[in-house]
């Protein structure tokens, strides 16, 4: 799963808010525009909390998951776990691709949103004389930036979950030569990347 480019955000923004003013516009010509509610900020908050204790979920358990196998690789002995704890479990692959998706799916459900809101706004922008179209731009731009938090929060997940690049180079040091001293006995290959010491099965003859 690619990540998601910031480009494709805008343009999501850009597009929604072009088409919410053209159909308020529209609207218009055929009666009052619709309501905001002043509940409306209160949502992407709410999302923004919920995205936010996910990645720090998923960052809490890749960190202890990253040190148990960098203390194996390196022979020392796993902390005694105190009383009321428990041994860090590894994070479901599963689990870590459908949260990926989900932080993929809000950061555009947002960029989205905040165009819609964006696109009424402009539009009432006209119109600021009258008490109710005021207060509905008011409410808008309020809406447009508290979106900014939930989409802020589901970057931010795709960037705990990323997964470290992978290539030729990997296992491989500054200068490019390969390493004369054998893996530990019992370990594996190990590929050395930018985020740790990642064990690696690899398959075939070598």
């Amino acid at each position: 799963v690619k990540p998601t480019r910031p480009l494709a955000l805008v343009a999501a923004f850009l597009v929604t808010g072009a088409v919410s003013y053209g159909g308020v516009q529209l609207w218009s010509h055929y009666g009052t525009p619709p309501g905001v509610p002043a509940s409306a900020p209160l949502t992407p908050g709410i999302l923004a909390a919920i995205i936010l204790a996910t990645a720090l979920a998923f960052r809490s358990r890749l960190n202890a998951q990253r040190e148990a196998v960098r203390r194996t690789l390196d022979g020392e002995p796993a902390p005694p776990i105190l009383p009321g704890q428990r041994a860090p479990k590894p994070v479901d692959p599963l689990q870590a691709a459908r949260a990926v998706m989900f932080a993929k799916a809000s950061s555009m459900v947002g960029a989205i949103v905040s165009g819609v809101y964006a696109g009424y706004a402009v539009y009432l922008l006209s119109n600021l004389d009258i008490d109710v179209y005021r207060s509905r731009a008011v409410v808008c731009g309020i809406t447009v930036l508290a979106v900014i938090a939930p989409l802020a929060a589901a970057l931010f997940l795709e960037y705990v979950l990323r997964v470290p690049p992978s290539g030729p180079e990997d296992g491989l040091p500054k200068d490019g030569n390969k390493t004369s001293s054998p893996p530990r006995s019992g370990s594996g290959s190990v590929r050395n990347r930018p985020e740790g010491t990642y064990p690696v099965r690899r398959t075939g003859a070598g």
